[in-house]
Parts: structure tokens; sequence; C-alpha cells
């Protein structure tokens, strides 16, 4: 079968014939979606990137969704399904329980990433365990719930945070509750709708204006949008948050300027990874932290209850928010297109929210 491999530590991708051995339900993959995380592997940044045990090679890919081809389990032969990227390491008890997201030793696999082959072939072999149903009614976006599993345990995670303290509003929701998500990429948007979905107020910034596109989107959600190339002076001067979302992956310097922004007892969330750069935070940034009783949360991958909730949202986000909808998926390349294929594995394209390979 066809397949996009990569050979980590080293640059670049090979589209090519492979002999993978793996057991379970048949399915044949119909698309892919391309990531960060994806493109650091193809150009040889993520140290972390390593072959499954025996190969050579790794096939690339942990956004994917797939026709089954046999009845297994509660699928049946036609099903659309989508595979969970990250197993446990079959030790610790999160990862016996279910919950390698929380893997005590960190020896957990993760497909196209870490000791296990990705999705971006023609077929896997997988555990009906593994595999999610996808909705007829979000067939066309389906490929988002992969990054918006991640976000629906990272709210999980501060809901659960902030279960130290009544958090809701008086009447009962999240209404007077005001979040800052930092980075307009596909996980901060998804991270926008998602908070917006659950009720928040929520702003949502760059270091440069909105595209027309974004600008879309955020008008139907409901978002606010601000400019913060010239720093966040320009917020309302009682313009403070009781969440900060930091999903833009930029200079780590940014940090202690959001920690200002925070109200008491406010949670600062930490997706992803800085790119670059030194947080210094002074005596009195860490005072504020103890006196303001403000937590700092670390947020990053969910599992299968994550992934059929994100679906969930999907089909309710189709029809509260019709063209944020079709907004969301920028781009489709053929796998066989060579120079479409080369063009979107090794950088974002301007512009893009996501985009997927098609089979």
């Amino acid at each position: 079968m066809k397949a996009i491999t990569v050979n980590p530590p080293l640059n670049g991708f090979e589209y090519r014939d492979v002999d993978i051995e793996e057991k379970g339900t048949r399915i044949r993959i119909l698309e892919n979606g391309i990531c960060g995380t994806d493109r650091e592997i193809v150009n040889g940044q993520l140290s972390s990137a390593v072959p499954p045990s025996g190969y050579g090679f790794m096939a690339l890919g942990h956004e994917a969704i797939g026709e089954v081809l046999e009845d297994s389990g509660p699928f049946r032969k036609g099903d659309i399904v989508m595979p969970v990227n990250r197993r446990g390491c079959g030790k610790c008890l999160n990862c016996l329980l279910g919950r390698p997201d929380f893997c005590e030793t960190g020896d957990f696999i993760e497909a196209g990433i870490k000791g296990m082959h990705g999705f971006m072939r023609q077929y896997i072999r997988d555990s009906p365990e593994y595999l999610v149903l996808v909705p007829p009614d979000i067939r066309d976006i389906a490929i988002l719930a992969q990054p918006l599993s991640d976000l629906e345990k990272s709210l999980e995670e501060i809901l659960s945070v902030q279960g130290r303290l009544y958090w809701k509003c008086s009447d009962g929701t999240y209404g007077c509750r005001h979040a800052l998500v930092v980075g307009t990429g596909a996980i901060g948007i998804l991270f926008a709708l998602l908070l917006r979905s659950r009720g928040f107020s929520v702003t949502i910034s760059n270091v440069r204006d909105a595209t027309g596109l974004e600008a879309t989107i955020f008008s139907e959600a409901g978002i606010a949008f601000f400019n913060s190339s010239l720093g966040y002076a320009g917020l309302k001067p009682n313009d403070k948050f009781d969440l900060i979302v930091e999903a833009s992956g930029s200079d780590a310097s940014l940090i202690p300027s959001l920690l200002s922004l925070l109200k008491n007892n406010a949670v600062l969330g930490l997706f992803g990874f800085s790119r670059s750069g030194m947080a210094n935070l002074t005596s009195i940034d860490l005072q504020n932290i103890v006196y303001k009783s403000i937590s700092v949360v670390g947020l990053i991958n969910g599992q299968k209850p994550h992934f059929e909730a994100a679906m969930r949202d999907l089909v309710q986000w189709k029809h509260m928010w019709p063209e944020v909808s079709r907004s969301l998926i920028t781009r489709e390349i053929d796998v066989n297109s060579i120079s479409g294929m080369s063009e979107v594995m090794y950088r974002k394209m301007p512009g893009e929210i996501k985009t997927k390979i098609v089979w």
C-alpha cells in the first residue's frame, strides 16, 4: 500500500509503497489533516519523533478519517470512523484506565509521532477500542475532531481546576466569564469557538489584523478580535480575563505580559510549545500568582471521550454557525499531487486554518 513516510530525525518525506504488519479492523483511509506537529517532523525539528520498533521508517499522520471495510464490534461495513492517536504505555494506572493523556511513565506511543505508525496511508488496521464513529452530518469537517478533542480535554481540565471555587455566574452559566485566546491558528480558532459554545465572552488576538476569513468566523460566532502587535496596552483599562489560553506557540517572553491581564482566581492555560525565548518572571510576578490565586495549567492531548465530545460539538456548530463551518477547511490536496503535497507538507500556507489530504 501507499503511505507518506518519514525517517526522523532526518528531514523530508516520501510517498511510497510500504509493508506494515498490524492486527484489527481493516479501514480504508479517506483523508488526513496536516498540523504543525507533522510539519515539525517533516522538517526534522521534533526531537521526540521516533519510528516504531523494528522499522527504519514511520508512516506520518495522527489526524484521519476512514471507512470501515468489515463488520467489527459496534461498527458496520461502510461506517466512517476516526482513530484515536495516542495509546497507553500498558504499565501505569492512568494508561490502564484509558487515559494515556496522563501517562505517568512517559512511555505512551502516538500515531505518526512516537513509536507507532501514523495514518497517512491507504489502509490501516485498528481495534474498535480506538475508533470513534463520525456522524454523517459532519463528514466534510470531521477531520477537525482530532485537534478539537485536545481542546475538549483542555477545557475539561480547566473547569476541573476551577472546581476549587464557584466559577459559574449568578445565572448558572459562564456568560460573565471573559476569556482571551492568544493566536489565530487552527488551535486558537477552535478553542475560541469551543469557549463561545459554552457561553464564555471571548476575545482572540494576533500580532496583525484579522484576515477576511477570520473576520467572517469571528463575526458569526460573536468573538472579539484584538491586534496585539503593540502589546496589550490597547485593551480597555479594566479589561482583565478569567481565562487566558496561549495557543500561538510564540516567544516565551510573552508569558509575563499575559499574567498581568489575569483577574483574581484566573487560569493561564498553555497549549503547545513556545518556539523560542525565555519567560523571565520577577518576584512581583510570582507574588501576584500567589496573592491572586492564579493557576497555570499545561494543556495537551484528548482521549476517546473527548473525540466523541468533539464530534457532538462539530454537529452543533454546523447548525449554530454555518458560515464558520464552511470556512474551517481552507484547502484540500490530492495525495497524488506531487507539487501540491510538497507545498503543504513543509510549511503552513497563507490563510490556512486546516488543510487536508484526500486519498
